[in-house]
């Protein structure tokens, strides 16, 4: 069966395939607005999500016990707030009072002036307590060994009588060294007890101050805690229900297969002018043994004649059938004749097809 030469595709509609593209997105946001979020039931209430064109609206709804809890807590924390809000009146009370403490001072020094200075009496040091007691028996022993030494018939001035009261001044210095030591050491030590007695002493001073400073801190600070205690009390808990979202719906790809379709049509057009370019090289060879150039008329019985093979067709004339006869280029030669598609109409008898599909006229039979 003929076919006339392959026309090329139309263009595709790229500005239309991007128009709909463009809605096809549209159209996708809004199917996924609404796949992704659906109404909500739970024992808690529900959750529904209405349209008005593309603008969603969220709707929460309490169960009735909910709802009686919800507002319970609203009354809760709304009580809470007005303590509060009378609170503010102390805390700016006493935040506008500048902070003064009438607490004990810090001790820096000790008082030492009611520590004893020695264990017996006060006034008196450890060594001249010893030596208060020692004396006495000292200058008794004195006594004693002058008066044997006189009884043994030593008088004073004698050697003998030198040597013997020599030795107890000896003596008598050793006792005193002894009880000057001991002494020393006996007020070191009541000393040392008395200077730790009053460092404890300040000490505890100093304790006391510390922690009447921090009651006095701590009853100014006493109304803002009030406060901030009551606002941060008793949060209330909503109900969770799912937020909105969305998720993404690929659109259709449009724009994408426009271009594809375009391609393959394009693809298809350029086969078939390749298969038409094969068929026109084939007719080419058929039409070898060339007739004459103006006679044409008189050939042989069927000739390639279809109006698609020619070119540079002119009318020089009118066949006795009616139709017309032309001047013409066909396969590289200058001929007369008739064209296929014309006789086809007031004698289709006389039309033949090639198995190309182009047609061929019977000129033996339209001129006999």
């Amino acid at each position: 069966m003929g076919k006339d030469a392959p026309s090329p595709p139309p263009a595709p509609d790229y500005a239309g395939a991007a128009v709909a593209q463009g809605q096809a997105n549209i159209d996708a946001a809004r199917a996924t607005a609404k796949l992704s979020n659906p109404n909500v039931y739970s024992p808690y209430g529900a959750q529904t999500v209405t349209y008005e064109g593309d603008i969603p609206t969220v709707t929460q709804t309490l169960t009735p016990e909910s709802q009686k809890i919800l507002e319970a807590q609203n009354a809760t924390k709304l009580g809470l707030a007005n303590l509060g809000s009378q609170g503010i009146t102390t805390a700016q009370k006493v935040m506008g009072t500048p902070f003064e403490f009438g607490g004990p001072s810090v001790q820096t020094a000790l008082d030492t002036s009611q520590v004893a200075k020695m264990p017996v009496n006060a006034g008196t040091t450890g060594q001249e307590a010893i030596m208060s007691r020692l004396e006495p028996s000292l200058a008794k022993n004195r006594v004693s060994t002058e008066t044997q030494l006189i009884n043994q018939g030593l008088r004073p001035g004698t050697e003998a009588y030198d040597n013997a009261i020599k030795l107890v001044g000896q003596q008598e210095n050793d006792a005193r060294t002894q009880a000057v030591l001991q002494g020393l050491g006996l007020d070191i030590s009541s000393n040392a007890q008395g200077f730790n007695q009053a460092l404890q002493s300040g000490q505890f001073g100093n304790i006391a101050q510390q922690q009447a400073l921090a009651q006095a801190i701590q009853q100014r600070q006493l109304p803002l805690n009030e406060i901030t205690a009551l606002m941060s009390g008793s949060q209330i808990q909503n109900p969770q229900f799912g937020a909105y979202q969305g998720s993404n719906v690929q659109a259709a790809p449009i724009a994408n297969a426009t271009a594809q379709t375009g391609q393959y049509n394009q693809n298809i057009y350029n086969q078939q002018v390749g298969s038409a370019n094969a068929q026109t090289a084939g007719l080419f060879q058929l039409g070898g043994a060339g007739l004459s150039a103006y006679g044409m008329m008189n050939a042989a019985p069927r000739a390639f004649s279809d109006r698609r093979l020619k070119s540079n067709i002119k009318r020089i004339g009118t066949h006795k059938l009616g139709i017309g006869i032309y001047e013409y280029d066909i396969m590289g030669r200058h001929e007369i004749g008739v064209m296929a598609q014309e006789v086809e109409k007031v004698m289709p008898e006389a039309i033949g097809r090639h198995h190309t599909g182009y047609m061929m006229v019977d000129y033996g039979r339209i001129n006999g």
